[in-house]
């Protein structure tokens, strides 16, 4: 997920920030790039999840009420990033990664012996997303 800053060419990295939806709604823990200069001090949504934030968006409509909302329990990159930031310095992130497809494909294999179609195809969707 390396990146460079259209702005002014010099690396990004990636924070998790807080985003406010039509001033009503706080939406936490939202991964972003943010170039290392601070002269420049461009900042963009990862593209990974652009589309979960959108369909959040989408969901809360025009006039949502006042709430604040932990994106990471809807968006795989974030609960992952979220993880890692809490995480002790003993678990490296691949160990943590790979903890997390772990659990998503032992969730994947109850969801096929269930014969829960849209769950599976919801598992997957995740595992893509983290899997980028």
């Amino acid at each position: 997920m390396q990146k460079r800053c259209t702005r002014c060419g010099n690396e990004m990295e990636i924070v998790l920030r807080n985003v406010v939806y039509r001033k009503r709604v706080k939406i936490m823990n939202v991964p972003v790039q943010v170039c290392v200069d601070e002269d420049c001090d461009h900042s963009q949504v990862v593209d990974v999840i652009k589309d979960d934030l959108k369909s959040l968006m989408e969901e809360l409509g025009q006039h949502p009420q006042r709430q604040a909302i932990e994106f990471e329990e809807m968006s795989e990159l974030s609960n992952l990033l979220v993880l890692i930031a809490n995480e002790k310095v003993n678990s490296t992130v691949r160990e943590l990664l790979g903890e997390k497809v772990n659990e998503l494909l032992d969730l994947f294999l109850l969801a096929q012996s269930l014969g829960d179609e849209k769950w599976m195809l919801e598992l997957r969707e995740r595992l893509t997303k983290i899997m980028v």
